[in-house]
């Protein structure tokens, strides 16, 4: 019997019924959304880690994955949960003194000249800004310090709600585990593209997802632990809180981390500390930019990666709308983007210009 083939009433009315019902479960779930994505994200991170599991566990799915959230909440749950209550209690005492600083500077009257070391020459252009450099340093801290304490409150606000979500993300990543490549073959069936597009849906997507993903984060978690143990071992005070700083910034290559060392060794330098000033530089332009020079290419790798612009404002306007997690998902959203345009150029290439 010949298949019937919809008029394009029938196709319109129905991609119009499944506008209105995929907006309204949406809306219905928005609440749980960002732990859906993020249960997404982690578990193709975990995924090589939960078949490797899976082999070794003679193929028992449930078993492989509890044990891949187990090791996962262990070794990156709970040293991050203690870690962030440490970031906010440094951003909060920071936040406290940074206009208390300032004043306290400004009292003393002790001009900038008398507190820059005699040896560097750009001492004498410095003196007339002395007053605007102080109160623009502590104006940057102190906004620092409360957007991140306002963003941790915020994304943690509502004890029962925020473990309703933490509840949804670790079952959906159990779900993604477990079933994860089968849902992405059935959501990829339901696309009205080749299959070569839907392959590189998946392939490359997937690709450059993790890729980017990977050089964020890794990267940015060496950066900012050696930022912060160096801050930390010159006396400089919240060196977590810093260290966490350099972690959103790192995604800027070669400059990122240089935004809060460089700062904190001319602070060292001017208040009279010149030898762990000098040293920071030196740890952070051999140690701190050989991660940048080294690791970040041996991860990220040079054909799956995202442009570092489209990575920086990804990041940045991943945090505008979605807090710190913005850093995650912001180049997720871009990564999707980068393929969809790689499919738009192939199925529009005899229109486009060659």
């Amino acid at each position: 019997m010949k298949k019937e083939i919809p008029n394009k009433f029938q196709q319109g009315f129905v991609l119009l019924l499944l506008f209105i019902a995929l907006m309204g479960f949406i809306g219905m779930i928005h609440e749980f959304l960002i732990a859906l994505i993020l249960a997404a994200i982690f578990a193709g991170l975990l995924y090589p880690f939960y078949r490797k599991l899976f082999y070794h566990l003679k193929k028992r799915s449930s078993l492989a994955a509890v044990t891949t959230l187990i090791i996962a909440a262990l070794t990156f749950g709970l040293p991050l949960a203690a870690f962030t209550g440490m970031v906010t209690g440094e951003a909060i005492e920071i936040t406290k003194k940074a206009r208390p600083l300032v004043q306290e500077v400004l009292d003393n009257n002790l001009s900038l000249g008398e507190q820059i070391p005699e040896w560097l020459p750009f001492k004498e252009k410095l003196e007339p800004f002395h007053e605007t450099i102080v109160k623009k340093a502590s104006e940057a801290t102190n906004a620092m310090g409360s957007w991140l304490v306002s963003s941790l409150s915020s994304a943690t606000k509502g004890t029962v709600g925020f473990f309703i979500s933490l509840f949804i993300m670790f079952y959906a990543m159990f779900h993604f585990l477990i079933h994860g490549p089968q849902l992405l073959r059935t959501l990829s069936a339901l696309l009205p593209l080749s299959e070569e597009d839907r392959s590189e849906v998946m392939s490359r997507g997937l690709m450059v997802t993790r890729a980017s993903l990977k050089g964020i984060i890794i990267v940015g978690v060496v950066e900012g632990i050696l930022v912060g143990l160096s801050l930390w071992m010159a006396g400089i005070e919240g060196s977590a809180f810093w260290g966490s700083v350099v972690f959103l910034l790192a995604a800027i290559p070669g400059l990122g981390a240089s935004l809060i060392w460089l700062p904190a060794a001319l602070y060292l330098l001017f208040t009279g500390s010149t030898g762990w000033g000098i040293a920071l530089v030196v740890w952070g332009v051999l140690v701190v930019g050989m991660v940048d020079n080294i690791l970040r290419p041996w991860i990220v790798g040079n054909d799956a990666k995202l442009p570092d612009l489209v990575i920086l404002i990804s990041i940045l306007g991943g945090i505008i709308s979605f807090g710190p997690l913005g850093i995650i998902i912001g180049p997720v959203i871009a990564a999707l983007l980068d393929t969809i345009l790689n499919i738009y150029k192939k199925t529009f290439q005899h229109l486009l210009p060659s």
